[in-house]
């Protein structure tokens, strides 16, 4: 071990850290021998959709932010001030967009993959491989980064072997998946939540002091040029304006909380439509509290070293903006229990979101593809054959975190493409088929295979030109004598250099996050605060290639807006080859598969004229007033939190049992329980 581990990590350090892993498995193991035991697919998967609603919005919460909450975000407000911040706006507004439209949507389908209503709506399995394979393409990349990262972390500040580290992340974060299912990931989720907060919370609190009061910290970022919050300029090559931030947000954040699989997986578990609304509801202050926390370390660190006029990138103490917080930690607030304090949060992040991908990534996998081929299979061993899809995922995770070593930033680039350019084109043909009743699934297809074409090459094209590489001045006067660091901080600067130069901020939410379609734009920070010669060189040539073409400008545009213009490009493209393609033969779509805008736009309505909304939308769908009348009653019991119908729901559970998860053309005698009760039920 190096010298870190005499100098900087104390007895403290080691019980918080070691005590965070310890209380993560063991909750696992609780659930893997309490309440059924995970004997059954719906146990393992849904957790008997029996959950609370705390819990699961907790769990949502974690599963949406992760590294890019603990590292990312305070370098993009030490180098680019507050603007991005403003996309808290945007999480707010695809919150209360998602728990209005699309939890109804998917609550009363009763789904366990989000990919299925793809399958429902547009009668195409193709489609919905589709949607499967690039969801599991794109965990399968970020369960290797996101157990690489802290590990390095951890090797810097304690000298503990990285490979031992990545193999211990990985087989807890397995083990309590495989043994406690979705309850397990859930209530580990719920712990880790605490942790990361805690944490943020008492560096937020510590550095604040050191800084002279907030107050003080305030006006030095202030007069440093850092509280940016309206930039109201319309142009969409602004790296970050006040548009891009709300506008390209709630369209990143509505791929996660509204169709992302992990958020659909973990409203479904609740047993009534209210609770599953209020989960995503109370992911609003959530957001806005650990937005707050991660933007104010990003600022306290900033006040520190503005006023010690020594920025530690330009000085070269730390040679990329994503080693900032963990420098400040060792240099600053080095002090028994901070730094495991500190390592706590980022494994805590680290976990929480490898289970919630393993658990995700098993029931599209179960759900999508595997459960065709073990219809006479009993539920035990469905049960015991997810179990076993965990540890392959599990191993596979840790495998590509070995690859990551080797190929460093490629890896990370090649995820971060990938999910962005497929991000906002999933979102646009969830939206193409809920919002337009003609859509087929030819347009669905030639709209998400082109707009990801289109998405990936913007993506490619904006790495290589590498525009919006500059950021806001700093100050290297007060340098003159060496940082106050001792070896251990020396020691943690030079382990961190090989992977965070590689753009570790880059991390995000399960699926990648939010952050994810930001290719390597947001903290692809150099040493410098107005950008090195050598990112200028290499942008240079690329520019003379493409400027004949016109593409250099194109390039330009913000990576906040590339879910935006994707999910767009997925909808025209869809609706343009539906119209195209449309028969006189194709049957109609069933009003429960599509959102009623309009219902929703009408809230304000009197009842009874919303109600004859109702009534007028299922005549023109083909059922009869009466059954319009009899859903809106049915609707007004949901409405006020009252469970599905105990009938139905026995008679599904029994379904269940006996056939083990049919195929998704139900028969007619199931079709016939179920039209009362869900037909619809999304208005």
């Amino acid at each position: 071990m190096g010298t870190g581990l005499n100098q900087g990590f104390h007895l403290a350090d080691y019980t918080i850290f070691v005590g965070v892993l310890g209380i993560s498995l063991s909750i696992g193991l609780y659930h893997a021998v309490t309440g059924g035991r995970q004997r059954t697919t719906k146990e393992f998967l849904m957790a008997d959709r029996r959950m609370k609603t705390v819990p699961v919005a907790l769990s949502i919460l974690v599963s949406f932010v992760s590294g890019i909450l603990v590292l990312g975000t305070p370098a993009e407000m030490y180098t680019h001030g507050t603007q991005l911040f403003m996309r808290t706006v945007g999480y707010c507004v695809a919150c209360v967009l998602s728990g209005l439209l699309f939890v109804p949507l998917f609550f009363y389908l009763k789904v366990t993959s989000s990919f299925e209503y793809l399958e429902q709506r547009y009668d195409s399995k193709v489609l919905k491989l589709i949607g499967t394979t690039s969801m599991l393409i794109g965990n399968m990349f970020y369960m290797g980064l996101v157990i690489y990262a802290p590990a390095t972390a951890l090797e810097a500040a304690t000298g503990f072997n990285v490979w031992a580290s990545v193999v211990a992340s990985g087989v807890i974060a397995t083990v309590y998946t495989a043994l406690g299912g979705l309850k397990a990931v859930i209530w580990t989720d719920v712990f880790q939540a605490g942790v990361m907060v805690t944490g943020m919370l008492v560096i937020v609190i510590k550095g604040v002091v050191e800084v002279g009061g907030l107050e003080r910290m305030w006006n030095i970022n202030k007069e440093g040029g850092r509280l940016i919050f309206f930039n109201f300029d319309p142009d969409p090559t602004q790296r970050l304006s006040f548009w891009s931030a709300v506008f390209g947000g709630t369209f990143s954040t509505l791929s996660i909380f509204g169709i992302g699989q992990t958020s659909v997986q973990r409203f479904c578990t609740l047993p009534t439509l209210a609770q599953a609304k209020r989960a995503v509801y109370l992911n609003i202050p959530f957001l806005i509290v650990v937005n707050v926390l991660s933007s104010l370390v990003g600022l306290v660190i900033y006040a520190h070293y503005a006023d010690l006029k020594c920025d530690p990138l330009r000085s070269k103490a730390i040679n990329n903006a994503n080693q900032l917080v963990p420098f400040y930690v060792i240099d600053v607030l080095n002090v028994p229990g901070l730094p495991g304090a500190f390592l706590a949060v980022l494994f805590s992040g680290a976990l929480s979101s490898l289970s919630s991908s393993l658990n995700s990534a098993v029931a599209v996998t179960w759900q999508d593809i595997l459960r065709y081929f073990f219809t006479k299979t009993s539920e035990r061993n469905r049960a015991l054959i997810n179990k076993f899809l965990v540890v392959f995922y599990g191993l596979l995770g840790i495998s590509m975190a070995f690859i990551a070593r080797l190929l460093g930033g490629h890896v990370l680039w090649a995820s971060l493409s990938f999910a962005g350019a497929t991000m906002g084109p999933t979102l646009g043909i969830f939206l193409l088929g809920a919002l337009v009743p003609f859509a087929n699934s030819k347009g669905a297809i030639c709209g998400i295979l082109v707009s990801s074409g289109f998405s990936l090459w913007l993506s490619i094209g904006a790495f290589v030109v590498g525009p919006h590489r500059s950021t806001l001045p700093t100050s290297t006067e007060g340098c003159s004598s060496p940082f106050n660091t001792s070896g251990f901080a020396d020691d943690f600067r030079e382990n961190l250099t090989q992977f965070f130069s590689g753009n570790l901020s880059q991390f995000g939410h399960k699926q990648l996050s939010l952050e994810s379609s930001t290719k390597m734009n947001l903290v692809d920070f150099s040493g410098t605060s107005d950008g090195t010669a050598s990112e200028l060189g290499r942008s240079a040539h690329t520019s003379q290639i493409h400027s004949f073409l016109g593409l250099t400008k194109m390039y330009e545009i913000s990576f906040l807006w590339y879910c935006a213009i994707g999910c767009l490009m997925a909808m025209v493209i869809g609706i343009f080859v539906s119209l195209i393609t449309k028969s006189e033969g194709e049957r109609k779509t069933d009003p429960h598969l599509l959102i009623p805008v309009f219902y929703h736009i009408c809230c304000c309505l009197p009842k009874h004229k919303r109600e004859k909304m109702l009534r007028t939308k299922f005549i023109r769908s083909g059922l009869s007033e009466t059954s319009g009348k009899e859903h809106q009653s049915n609707l007004d019991l949901k409405a006020d939190g009252l469970p599905i119908d105990i009938a139905s729901a026995k008679d599904e559970d029994l379904a269940e049992q006996d056939s083990g998860f049919k195929d998704d053309k139900l028969s007619t005698s199931v079709e016939s329980v179920e039209t009362t009760n869900t037909i619809n039920t999304n208005f």
